[in-house]
């Protein structure tokens, strides 16, 4: 007597086993038509298996964001970086066009099926957001309305030397470059728009490339040092949970539209100065508390 195999939902069932019978249903539903899926596209069913993701989203994720069998064919021939959880980042190439970043930066969220932020650490601001189609189409929504971002920062990061990834959680990370780049990341890193730049001004080109290579497996946060080192502050800071906080920043971004943002963002850490230095309560900025101050580092 052959033993049936474990459905998808069942905890000891193989990924590879229940990733066939996902391809059966997305292929019933008239997602797949004859067509084998991709390498990418099997990784993403596998990975959404592993995770106890329900094909119920799987499909509606498939038929709303019109993904085929080779729906990921946007990452193909993209460097992968795979940080410590096995999620996967993919390094962009100089000269991506704006349309091209965009949509690998939603694949790369699809393909994960999820982010880690949930087990970063207990002391975690907020509880994880479930993988699902609503997340997806939330990010669909953040982005064209963070549109501008691909446009014009991400444009201006890969036309100043510096490199950029796509990162599980559905925006852009990237750092280094000219000295005129290196002007708009401050601190522990600044997010305009879809774009988190990491407060690392020294590489450029392949240099700053190769500091991705070098982080992303870490799975921790990186800065660069007054006296030119470049890695893992003394809180290791979780990238997972940095990401976390900056894709906030990205939804304020796309709330209040790119200058209300700016201004309110500036006016908000002037009233906190203002407010320390008189010793009235809180001085935090508002859109980082809204953020989570300890996902950000500040606590």
């Amino acid at each position: 007597m052959v033993e049936p195999r474990p459905t998808p939902r069942q905890p000891d069932a193989d990924p590879a086993d229940a990733a066939d019978v996902f391809t059966d249903k997305l292929r019933s539903a008239g997602l797949l038509g004859d067509a084998e899926p991709s390498a990418l596209y099997r990784r993403w069913l596998e990975n959404a298996a592993r995770r106890g993701v329900e094909i119920r989203s799987l499909i509606l994720i498939a038929r709303e964001q019109e993904l085929g069998a080779d729906g990921f064919a946007v990452l193909d021939g993209l460097e992968e970086l795979v940080d410590r959880n096995g999620k996967s980042f993919f390094l962009l190439p100089r000269g991506l066009t704006a349309t091209q970043a965009r949509r690998a930066v939603l694949m790369t969220y699809v393909l994960n099926a999820g982010t880690d932020y949930g087990k970063a650490s207990r002391d975690n601001d907020f509880d994880e957001t479930p993988y699902s189609e609503q997340e997806v189409a939330r990010i669909v929504a953040r982005q064209r309305k963070n549109g501008w971002s691909y446009d014009d920062a991400a444009a201006f990061v890969d036309d100043h030397g510096g490199r950029l990834v796509t990162t599980p959680n559905g925006m852009l990370m990237g750092l280094g470059g000219s000295w005129i780049s290196n002007r708009f990341s401050l601190n522990g890193g600044t997010t305009w728009g879809d774009v988190f730049l990491l407060n690392v001004d020294g590489p450029s080109g392949d240099a700053a490339a190769q500091v991705l290579r070098d982080m992303i497996p870490t799975g921790v946060a990186w800065y660069e040092f007054d006296d030119g080192r470049i890695g893992a502050g003394r809180s290791r800071l979780d990238l997972d949970r940095l990401l976390h906080h900056e894709e906030i920043h990205s939804q304020q971004w796309a709330r209040l539209g790119r200058t209300r943002f700016a201004t309110e963002y500036l006016g908000s850490g002037a009233l906190g100065w203002v407010r320390s230095k008189a010793g009235r309560g809180d001085a935090r900025n508002r859109f980082e508390q809204e953020a989570g101050l300890r996902d950000g580092g500040y606590r």
